[in-house]
């Protein structure tokens, strides 16, 4: 991380920049880590409909002020509705069924209003990528102790990533016969972590399992619409840049804990 190398944590440079960092508190709490795949389910919609049409279109820049202005209005309107009411807040994630139907609801609207920007929304397209959504949602609800570096029950983490994977198995063959590259390349991509996960037992895999299929899906998503690699890019930035200076956290990152125990 470059802001490690230029300011490193006990430096008086990253003292100076963890004071200032501090009037950004209230900022950073209307953009949360979820708005990766929030706003990925989102410029799906417009990939998916657009490839309809044109089976093959790839690294398209045509819509991105429609896409842009559609990502602010989507991270304005989930802040202002968590805020005032606890029902919306996206970081509710739990297996409860109030916060799994609202993240169910949330990713079908997410996914429609991006694909009656470009033409009209078909429910095939919408049930896959919102069951990828919730195969990923499942997985964030796996519980672990963070002191003791494991996950709190096996069996529950087995249950979980059992049905996350036979989603994606569901998903890769639906989304073949249907012919959308982006879901069914993304999911086959994605289940390896999942499996690993599913025999495996230390947090580590857990934390791949978690963020690399965001990552593919939304690079993915990237391949067919590029000026969404923007938005994604200064997301990462922000936070990252954001963690570390706050809390001497390097998060969201590509790498897993150390712990080999």
């Amino acid at each position: 991380m470059l802001l490690a190398r230029y300011a490193p944590v006990g430096s008086q440079r990253y003292e100076k920049l963890a004071q200032s960092i501090k009037s950004f508190d209230k900022i950073i709490e209307w953009i949360p880590a979820q708005l990766f795949g929030i706003w990925t389910i989102f410029v799906a919609g417009i990939s998916a409909e657009k490839a309809v049409s044109d089976r093959f279109y790839f690294w398209d820049w045509s819509d991105w002020k429609i896409g842009l202005i559609g990502i602010v209005a989507i991270t304005l309107l989930i802040a202002f509705l968590g805020f005032k009411h606890k029902y919306f807040s996206v970081n509710d994630i739990s297996v409860s069924s109030k916060s799994i139907g609202f993240h169910l609801i949330l990713a079908f609207i997410l996914f429609g209003i991006g694909s009656l920007l470009y033409n009209t929304i078909f429910v095939i397209n919408a049930i896959l990528y919102v069951m990828a959504y919730i195969a990923i949602y499942l997985i964030y609800t796996i519980t672990y102790d963070k002191s003791e570096q494991k996950i709190v029950s096996q069996n529950d983490k087995n249950v979980k990533t059992g049905f996350a994977i036979i989603l994606f198995i569901i998903i890769v063959i639906i989304g073949y016969y249907f012919d959308d590259p982006v879901i069914s390349t993304g999911s086959i991509v994605s289940l390896p972590f999942l499996i690993v996960l599913l025999f495996g037992k230390h947090i580590r895999h857990l934390e791949r399992a978690k963020f690399y299929p965001i990552f593919i899906f939304a690079m993915f998503v990237v391949s067919r619409e590029g000026w969404f690699l923007v938005p994604i890019f200064v997301l990462f930035f922000i936070l990252r840049s954001y963690n570390y200076l706050r809390y001497q956290k390097i998060y969201p990152t590509f790498g897993v804990t150390d712990d080999k125990s």
